[in-house]
């Protein structure tokens, strides 16, 4: 529960690199995400150094963290595989989100900063980070992770809010 707590959206980040075990560790925790039917249609593509994804950042008002992150994590998914899997339901969606998820909750257990980049399903930010990477159309981008240490530290944040819980049907609240 220590690294989901202390995850938090950090968008400046000093110059010390991510290291290569790092990156290694973000993407396994990526890959072990829950993925449905077990199809592993999601791809990853690693960014090092400040300023990647410099299409991206062009039509992006809030990829500004890109400026700073000593790396960056693209998650995509391979639309055809996914097509393959189940052809009329976008599983890819979920499957991304979870390894995103998974990823974002890692670099706080690493010390690390991070900050979850939405990029479907704007098409202009689409096209931007199939140029970045020169990927075909049907690798579609779902989001960046922008890594570094933080600039600075934010406090744990716990969220709960018993009002949002209902055990049973919804029943309308004050």
């Amino acid at each position: 529960m220590n690294a989901i707590f202390t995850r938090r959206s950090i968008r400046k980040f000093t110059d010390e690199p991510v290291t290569g075990q790092e990156l290694e560790q973000l993407l396994r925790a990526g890959m072990a995400a829950a993925c449905a039917k077990n199809s592993q249609n999601r791809l990853f593509f690693v960014e090092r150094g400040p300023n990647s994804l410099p299409e991206l950042l062009q039509v992006h008002p809030h990829a500004f963290a890109l400026k700073t992150a000593q790396a960056a994590i693209v998650v995509a998914a391979d639309r055809k595989k996914a097509a393959e899997v189940d052809p009329h339901i976008d599983w890819w969606v979920q499957d991304c989100s979870a390894s995103i998820q998974n990823i974002l909750v890692e670099a706080a257990d690493l010390g690390l900063g991070a900050l979850w980049i939405g990029i479907w399903s704007d098409p202009q930010r689409v096209q931007a980070v199939q140029r970045d990477l020169a990927l075909p159309e049907h690798i579609a981008p779902l989001g960046v992770v922008a890594l570094g240490h933080p600039e600075k530290e934010k406090e744990p944040n716990d969220r709960y809010e018993a009002e949002k819980v209902f055990f049973g049907k919804y029943e309308a609240r004050g």
